[in-house]
């Protein structure tokens, strides 16, 4: 007796070692996987609350296939035409403007009428009227090992904000050192024009600082700006204020149906073709959108293929998610939303402790189930009572995580492994509901057949 209760506890303990190693080693990416889809739910849950605060500030100036074939052009935009659309926002007088354009090669290095030195121009202007230019940048220095990055020509007149980096995953960083040093990323450049007559909450010195502080696990909201509507048109977005339990059907059965309450992007959003308005009427909407704003300026082109996936809207241009990025600095300032620091050299943080510490419980009262019903114990109520302590507990983390500003636990990860606690008692209560059933069905047939001889005798 003792040696099968030693084997039957040590097969646990075993279970749970191989769980455990699983969830924090990760060797095929599952755990990984589930992390990342577990965010994206609780992200789709959400984002219909997401404040508002840093919608104000931002907005999206997006050149389009339909600004293209209205002014029967191409893309790359010759530089003549770009010059011109700069122009036109410059008038509205914006605080600061990040161009998401890579101008790594001059289409028209030999034609002075049309060549790079148009938008250098242009370029100058903004820096003389004391507005900060940020121009996309890659890292690498330019001509070497083959690298493109921007002109030099165009580099001297902006500031540089780094749009390409490596090793956070899908997560949003401050500022990265690459070959050229230290580099912001545009939404930290833009919040610091933000921030300069305000007084802003915890921000960096520098680059140097900046790049300490943990990269961001983006927010994202759905409700649109009421100037929206005003400027395009909404009839494609599916808005909708439905309650948070039909919020969570949508979240975990995407599948069968829309899975973004909106289909539109959440920042203010201008197309390129609207900068060219002439009415009075228009062009005071325009200041009231543009006048001391922070733009992002961006492509929306079919052959471009700058698209970034985005939990709530899905494939959105890139540009949405640096505007996303400065919307959560805005918002947050330095509590935006992060993953808790791991320990010294691992890659372990106490949050994975405490995820391992789940999967520890659900193995123990599987266990404890296992060894109650080898006793002849078959109530259902005690392991379904555990279960829902578990997912109490579960919830009750992930609403202070969220309130904390970490970025939530492996929720379904957890949750699915916590099935088994329930899964022997649901299937045993399965199995004697259909013996019932089967039992009721020959009784029935035995009454039928006594019925018919005595109706034939």
């Amino acid at each position: 007796m003792k040696a099968n209760y030693f084997r039957f506890w040590l097969g646990q303990v075993l279970l749970g070692l191989v769980i455990g190693c699983i969830a924090l080693l990760d060797p095929f990416g599952l755990s990984s996987a589930s992390d990342a889809a577990s965010s994206q739910w609780i992200n789709r849950i959400t984002a219909s609350s997401y404040p508002d605060t840093g919608q104000q500030q931002a907005v999206v100036v997006l050149i389009d296939d339909a600004y293209l074939m209205h002014n029967a052009t191409f893309w790359p935009l010759p530089y003549a035409q770009q010059s011109q659309l700069f122009k036109r926002l410059l008038a509205y007088k914006p605080r600061a403007v990040f161009v998401d354009l890579m101008y790594s090669h001059d289409h028209a290095p030999k034609d002075a009428d049309n060549g790079s030195q148009l938008l250098v121009n242009v370029f100058e202007r903004y820096r003389e009227q004391g507005i900060a230019l940020l121009l996309a940048n890659t890292g690498h220095r330019r001509g070497v090992d083959g690298q493109a990055n921007a002109l030099d020509s165009l580099d001297r007149m902006t500031r540089r904000a780094l749009v390409k980096w490596s090793d956070v995953g899908d997560r949003y960083p401050l500022a990265v050192e690459t070959s050229q040093g230290l580099l912001e990323t545009p939404a930290l450049g833009l919040y610091r024009e933000f921030c300069r007559d305000r007084d802003c909450a915890g921000l960096p010195v520098d680059a140097a600082e900046a790049a300490q502080r943990p990269p961001m696990a983006l927010r994202w909201g759905t409700t649109l700006s009421p100037l929206q509507a005003r400027s395009t048109s909404v009839a494609d977005c599916s808005i909708d204020d439905t309650a948070w339990y039909i919020q969570l059907w949508q979240a975990i059965f995407w599948k069968f149906g829309d899975s973004a309450p909106a289909s539109c992007a959440y920042t203010l959003t201008l197309k390129a073709s609207a900068l060219e308005a002439n009415s009075p009427e228009d062009r005071a909407l325009l200041r009231q959108m543009l006048g001391d704003k922070l733009v992002l300026v961006g492509a929306e082109i079919t052959s471009a293929g700058d698209l970034a996936q985005t939990p709530v809207h899905g494939l959105l241009p890139g540009v949405y998610l640096h505007a996303m990025a400065l919307d959560n600095l805005v918002t947050y300032h330095d509590t935006y939303q992060r993953d808790p620091q791991p320990y010294a050299w691992l890659s372990i943080s106490w949050l994975d402790l405490v995820q391992l510490g789940f999967v520890i419980v659900i193995v123990g009262l599987r266990a404890w189930y296992r060894r109650r019903r080898h006793r002849r114990a078959r109530s259902w109520r005690a392991p379904l009572f555990w279960w829902a302590v578990v997912q109490v507990a579960l919830a009750a983390m992930c609403w202070g995580l969220w309130r904390n500003n970490i970025s939530p636990a492996n929720v379904l990860a957890i949750a699915v492994l916590s099935l088994s606690i329930i899964a022997e008692p649901i299937s045993q209560f399965v199995r004697r509901q259909w013996r019932s059933l089967l039992r009721g069905f020959a009784r029935r047939r035995r009454v039928r057949i006594s019925l018919l001889k005595g109706t034939q005798g």
